[in-house]
């Protein structure tokens, strides 16, 4: 593919779309993206010219001075510090050398494992389509592992995906998360990966996270919730913590986002080892370098802590295998890890997606239904299964004290529409593993045919 300098930015972007869909996998004509870990974070602030704001064009930090650094610990405590000091007191911190023992630590270090034990497994990959002015458009697919591990040292892409379970047994589990209410209130894992120089979205969760560095280098800044609205900030849905900025990171235009120049932040590097607690509701954008690995585990607000679980004697390694996650990512698609549940686990998912302030609202519901099934199913509507539980046409919410006392008979109608969902995936998963199984078999007897 040859591009003139006035269309040079179309023919980039033209390669991200190809690479995306999996059909780029030649390297041989291609360049390998820059993988210096050398970069100035936080980035100067300076005025260019009386006529351009500070940092205009350039990306996101370089328009005002950080406020301070997130604070940061020598090490990672456990449960119960982690909740007292951090949790409760929705406080950003940092745990330097908090992960040191893990298989991944030595197994991960080079595609070449990765690609033979892992690359037949599906992952979520985001890549950047279309800059347009002053945004940036940006798409999500699932495609093999190892589609991913050929292409992304060279392109403009990055894997934010599910942690497929087969992976976790070489992975660690955070000390922090990994006993009483905290481990009793995991809701997913995720692994991110990059090449190069890459930077993420300005996102945020409705849930609490703690993100943890495997490999490479990972640049953070942090904004807290109170400043949304200065920002070109949409949520996933009405009145959620969660959401994102389409702005680019890369190339901040000051002229269109003039309050970008008054937001404060906070930041930290992370390097390998090292882990991040990021509290619900704070936005936050990633800049990482060279060959970037990290997994990433939300977890559900917690009220209070209960240490019963919590044994004594503690081990340095403890593999992620053994974490019990609400929902898993399996097949490419995002799932409850209980494919076929009972009234209490319904009542227990409800508590789990209650708010601040004890409400669970239809706009909620609606945006979890979509994640643990997706769309093109046979299913009843988000809308008229949260009306099975409030018994309101048209919206309603369900406070914490009412899913507690809910009669075991509505929620059992709930229970049973998830349980018909899940079985038909089962159904449709058997038969494509058996289409699969036919076509290598007629496959081979069609070669032994010809051969013969």
């Amino acid at each position: 593919m040859y591009c003139i300098m006035e269309s040079v930015m179309k023919c980039v972007l033209t390669i991200w779309s190809i690479t995306l869909l999996g059909t780029v996998t030649e390297t041989s004509d291609r360049f390998m993206k820059d993988q210096s870990m050398s970069a100035e974070f936080p980035g100067p602030v300076y005025k260019q010219s009386d006529t351009l704001p500070d940092g205009h064009m350039r990306p996101l930090g370089w328009q005002r001075r950080p406020d301070a650094p997130i604070t940061e610990l020598a090490e990672m405590p456990d449960s119960y510090d982690f909740y007292l000091k951090f949790v409760s007191t929705n406080t950003p911190v940092v745990f330097r050398r908090a992960i040191t023992q893990a298989p991944a630590f030595t197994k991960w270090a080079n595609d070449k494992y990765l690609t033979e034990k892992y690359g037949h497994l599906n992952v979520t990959v985001r890549a950047k389509v279309a800059r347009r002015k002053s945004r940036i458009a940006s798409q999500e697919k699932v495609v093999k592992l190892n589609t991913f591990l050929l292409n992304y040292m060279y392109d403009d892409l990055y894997m934010e995906s599910g942690l497929p379970r087969e992976m976790m047994s070489e992975l660690p589990f955070p000390k922090c998360i990994r006993c009483g209410t905290i481990s009793e209130n995991l809701a997913v894992a995720q692994l991110l990966m990059s090449g190069g120089v890459s930077s993420s979205r300005l996102q945020s969760h409705d849930d609490p996270l703690l993100q943890c560095v495997l490999f490479g280098r990972r640049d953070y800044i942090l904004i807290e919730v109170a400043h949304k609205q200065s920002l070109p900030y949409a949520n996933y849905y009405t009145n959620s913590l969660s959401g994102y900025s389409d702005m680019d990171t890369d190339r901040v235009n000051a002229f269109e986002f003039k309050n970008i120049l008054r937001v404060p932040w906070t930041w930290s590097t992370l390097k390998p080892g090292d882990c991040l607690f990021v509290p619900a509701g704070y936005i936050y954008h990633v800049r990482s370098y060279g060959r970037s690995i990290s997994t990433s585990f939300q977890f559900f607000k917690i009220k209070e802590f209960d240490n019963t679980e919590c044994h004594l004697e503690y081990k340095e390694f403890v593999p992620l295998r053994d974490a019990d996650f609400l929902l898993t990512y399996a097949d490419g698609r995002l799932r409850l890890s209980d494919l076929e549940i009972d009234v209490e686990k319904l009542r227990e998912i409800l508590i789990h997606l209650t708010d601040k302030d004890d409400v669970l609202t239809s706009q909620k519901f609606s945006y979890f239904y979509m994640q643990i099934f997706g769309e093109g199913t046979d299913l009843p509507a988000s809308p008229q299964v949260f009306e099975l539980l409030t018994r309101i046409k048209h919206g309603g919410i369900l406070t914490r004290k009412r899913i507690i006392d809910l009669n075991n008979s509505i929620l059992q109608k709930v229970v049973d529409i998830f349980n018909t969902g899940y079985a038909e995936l089962r159904r449709k998963e058997q038969q494509a593993t058996l289409n699969k199984v036919n076509a290598t078999i007629n496959e081979t007897s069609h070669r032994k045919h010809e051969e013969f």
